[in-house]
């Protein structure tokens, strides 16, 4: 018979039983006349849209190592010398061969005229001019393609995604496909597009030798599959294209813009806003990550503008090569050793179009952040922020990954934690061809209020008395369970050191499949803040787990059964005593439990494996019958990574 599971654990980094949420209200601060001009210029002359505007309609796809980047930097760079602030281009990288997207048309001649609508991937070749030529399908075989590549010359091919011709040996190689159409003089290669929006991508090329010397065109899906169907029924088609993608001899260098307002007392000590400035191919960024850049911008406008002269030096990092494997980051924490222990916070921004509603800080940050975000409650009433107080400290990042803020986190940077209001929707457009400005305009003023509240927040980060203290940002080395329940979280680090077996059975029955070396599990994702915390439950000595419960959908109970199969260890975990709540244990090899009160009856009869670190109010507040939905385990630090592994 399948017994019930109880539960432990919690939504992660959000408003829980024991959370503190700071919502009365506060007047601006009357005696800070510099703040009381921030505000203003914000709400009156605020000029995030412009740069917006500029960034994508002016300069458009912003591949690193393309002019296009190398003019937007330029232009960030000047916009910051007129306004006064300090700002230099910090070389971050470079790209073999250089690239530049130009203007392109397609259209079909005969049987009837009828416009194209394509893209070409970054680092691929143009045409010769206008070229004109029919219609040739391919199929996917090998064998097939080879019979009929005398058809080839003078022709559109039409080539299916798939096949093992099209597969390059290594990345930034021609493939065999490709190898055979210039071989036989065809005039490019044309692709299958996604449905809109689609995503462009972006070839490699490795060095000039290698230059690629045929268009490769992606159609959209319905205008393919068209002009397939028409050629395949026997109809004569023919097509015209002109495409003016160029190349630069490399290596072409890419850099960061970094820009700052030198701090009066603290100069070495920093706070950061940040962005990438790079897109992906055929996507003008806007969203990703125009909306962070130009917020980034205007804060620090509003800053020179209003006469700020804070404290600490308040930065703005314009990434490069975000895209292409976070590298604009990287480079510059290795180029800034020194700098990155000063580091108060990094407010990174690559995400939706939104108004900043909130922020989710650690108690030590509490009573700071209380007075710093005090203007922004009723700074706009369709906006108003709520500050909530976590006890959960946030995971490092083990290794750059989704955006530059993970390169800071893994030096123990604190990147601050923001909830937006927005209705849109980020992967409608990521990555696409429809990431446009016209995607972005109707938050026009979401955009506004979030970079007047991130230039609210970093003067007032910048004017503390005290660097934020970094004691409960994140998890210190060591292994975590992190267990979420109908009531809430509970946080445990478990006790791998002196009681490794039982640990291991432990551990086993919930991380199914080990983490790669140097990978780590994320945390669970983070409920708007304003969520409110559950009602109080009511309390119950002791909390008991059934037979664990599988906690993913694939893992059935009767797998884990014949996992833990057998007996628990015998050994004895000293380090851990019963004389508290919040003690967690394992009564079987398919049974845990954690106190809500000190048990001394349960030592030498169960086995401690760790302790709740977060949140006891919500291990108190579990009854019977209540549910785990998720359990994770997460390792910290290399000792944590490699214990249990052969």
């Amino acid at each position: 018979m399948r017994k019930k599971i109880s539960a432990l654990a919690a939504v992660v980094f959000v408003i829980l039983a024991s959370s503190l949420v700071f919502a009365q209200s506060f007047p601006e601060n009357p005696n800070d006349p510099v703040l009381a001009k921030i505000i203003e210029l914000g709400k009156t002359d605020n000029q995030t849209m412009t740069w917006l505007d500029i960034l994508t309609n002016r300069f458009g796809t912003r591949i690193s190592g393309t002019d296009a980047y190398n003019n937007a930097a330029q232009w960030a760079l000047y916009e910051f010398h007129k306004w006064g602030v300090q700002a230099e281009l910090q070389e971050a990288g470079e790209v073999p061969i250089g690239f530049s997207h130009g203007w392109a048309y397609g259209k079909i001649i005969g049987p009837s005229e009828k416009y194209l609508y394509f893209s070409t991937p970054a680092f691929s070749a143009g045409t010769k001019g206008i070229q004109r030529g029919p219609v040739v399908v391919v199929p996917a075989e090998s064998q097939k393609i080879e019979a009929m590549k005398s058809q080839f010359r003078g022709a559109w091919v039409f080539v299916s995604n798939a096949g093992e011709l099209n597969r390059s040996p290594n990345r930034g190689e021609k493939s065999p496909m490709t190898k055979m159409l210039e071989e036989n003089g065809a005039l490019g290669a044309v692709y299958l597009g996604s449905k809109m929006p689609w995503r462009v991508g972006s070839n490699r090329v490795n060095s000039w030798d290698l230059l690629p010397i045929l268009p490769e065109i992606t159609l959209l899906d319905t205008h393919y599959n068209e002009i397939k169907t028409m050629a395949e029924g026997g109809q004569k088609v023919e097509l015209e294209f002109e495409i003016r993608n160029g190349f630069k001899m490399g290596p072409v260098k890419y850099h960061n813009v970094i820009a700052w307002l030198p701090g009066t007392d603290y100069p070495d000590e920093s706070v950061i806003l940040s962005g990438h400035l790079d897109t992906v191919a055929g996507s003008v960024g806007a969203v990703d990550c125009g909306n962070g850049v130009t917020a980034a911008m205007e804060a620090i406008r509003l800053l020179a503008k209003s006469g700020a002269k804070p404290k600490r030096t308040v930065m703005v990092h314009l990434f490069a090569a975000e895209e292409i494997g976070i590298f604009g980051s990287q480079a510059w924490l290795k180029q800034n050793p020194s700098r990155i222990a000063k580091i108060g916070v990094l407010i990174n921004r690559d995400y939706n179009p939104g108004a900043i509603i909130g922020a989710t800080v650690t108690p030590s940050w509490a009573a700071d952040f209380e007075k710093i975000t005090q203007p922004l409650i009723n700074l706009n009433p369709e906006f108003p922020f709520l500050l909530t107080v976590t006890p959960y400290p946030g995971l490092r990042s083990v290794r750059p990954g989704g955006t530059d803020a993970s390169a800071f986190s893994m030096y123990g940077v604190p990147t601050l934690r923001l909830s937006e209001k927005t209705d849109h929707v980020y992967n409608s457009t990521y990555h696409t061809v429809r990431d446009t400005y016209d995607d972005v305009l109707p938050y026009a003023k979401h955009q506004e209020h979030t970079a007047l509240s991130m230039a609210v927040m970093a003067y007032g980060i910048a004017n503390l008395s005290r660097q934020l203290p970094r004691n409960d940002v994140y998890l210190p080395d060591g292994m975590y369970v992190d267990i979420t329940t109908d009531k809430g979280r509970i946080l445990a680090s478990l006790d791998y050191e002196h009681a490794p077996e039982t640990v291991k059975k432990f551990i086993g029955l919930f991380e199914t499949v080990p983490p790669a070396p140097g990978a780590q599990r994320p945390p669970a994702a983070t409920p708007p803040a304003g969520t409110p915390p559950p009602p109080p439950p009511p309390v119950i000595g002791e909390f008991k787990s059934g037979e664990a419960k599988a906690p993913r959908a694939e893992i059935t109970l009767d797998a884990i059964k014949a996992k833990a199969a057998g007996k628990l260890p015998r050994e004895k975990n000293s380090n851990i005593t019963h004389n508290k709540a919040g003690v967690l244990g394992m009564i079987s090899p398919t049974q845990f439990y954690v106190t809500s009160d000190k048990k001394l009856d349960y030592d030498g009869k169960y086995i401690p494996i760790g302790t709740v670190i977060a949140d006891l109010k919500v291990v108190g507040g579990l009854a019977k019958g209540d549910k785990i939905t998720r359990i994770m385990i997460n390792r910290v630090g290399q000792k944590a990574l490699d214990f249990g592994k052969k």
